[in-house]
């Protein structure tokens, strides 16, 4: 359910240490940059953890889609079959969980890019495929129209961003509508940092973090994963990803948990 993310330039992570403390669950992006895919795949060889004790989830980006601009111009404007190609080339197959990163603009593109993310599975490139910032409404025009259910839905979700108004499937509807559909739901920035929201200060975090005596991110962790939702952070210090996965020593009861959900 707690899965490493972060990208160099940005929010860098130390998978090294995630996997030496214990972490299993590792998400990454092709358009993420080499670097930080590169240090994704050397942490990996250099742990000793076995392969097939580390669940690996990366994304292709389905262009074209205006609301990501420049990261579908150059390199990640290639055909799926190309983009799928360079991220097994740097990361090694089988890939645990392969994301269509976002919907493309048109309808038809996107169920074309899922296409050949559908063909690299049967080819044995990837042992799952999901997509990543679909909405309730696309989903549901999507499902009838593919071979392969997506396992995953990944979409920005956290304490104070997950009402009606946050969009590409960030919303509690769409977690609902995977949730019944047998499709994991699964949040990124979970903390609130993509969406500008202070989690981690908010009074009602604050005071839910001191009853249980563990950290703010703790509690807007647990309340995600108690919902059953997967989770993507960002963390390179040590001691935060010690407690990033330390989410189930604890429990909120069901009053804490509404209060959470009404921020």
């Amino acid at each position: 359910l707690v899965n490493l993310g972060g990208v160099d330039k940005f929010d860098p992570s130390n998978f090294s240490s995630w996997l030496a403390l214990g972490g299993r669950g590792i998400d990454t992006a092709l358009v993420y940059g080499d670097q930080t895919q590169a240090k994704v795949a050397a942490a990996i060889r250099a742990s000793r953890v076995p392969r097939d004790e580390i669940f690996l989830t990366t994304k292709v980006p389905c262009c074209p889609m205006k609301q990501v601009g420049a990261m579908c111009e150059g390199e990640f404007n290639g055909t799926t079959a190309q983009n799928i190609a360079k991220d097994v080339a740097i990361l090694g197959a089988p890939i645990d969980m392969l994301l269509l990163h976002w919907p493309c603009d048109q309808f038809e593109d996107t169920l074309k890019a899922y296409a050949g993310m559908e063909e690299a599975l049967a080819q044995g490139l990837v042992r799952a495929i999901g997509v990543s910032n679909f909405d309730s409404a696309l989903l549901k025009e999507f499902l009838p129209k593919v071979k392969v259910k997506p396992a995953v839905n990944q979409c920005g979700h956290s304490i104070g961003s997950h009402n009606a108004t946050r969009p590409f499937g960030g919303d509690d509807d769409t977690a609902t509508f995977c949730a019944e559909n047998g499709i994991v739901y699964s949040a990124y920035s979970p903390l609130g940092g993509l969406s500008h929201i202070d989690v981690m200060h908010n009074p009602a975090v604050v005071a839910t973090a001191k009853t249980h005596n563990v950290s703010t991110a703790q509690v807007a962790l647990r309340w995600l994963v108690q919902q059953k939702i997967a989770v993507v952070t960002a963390a390179n210090n040590p001691e935060y990803q010690k407690e990033d996965m330390d989410l189930f020593s604890f429990s909120l009861s069901d009053d804490e948990m509404r209060t959470l959900a009404a921020i």
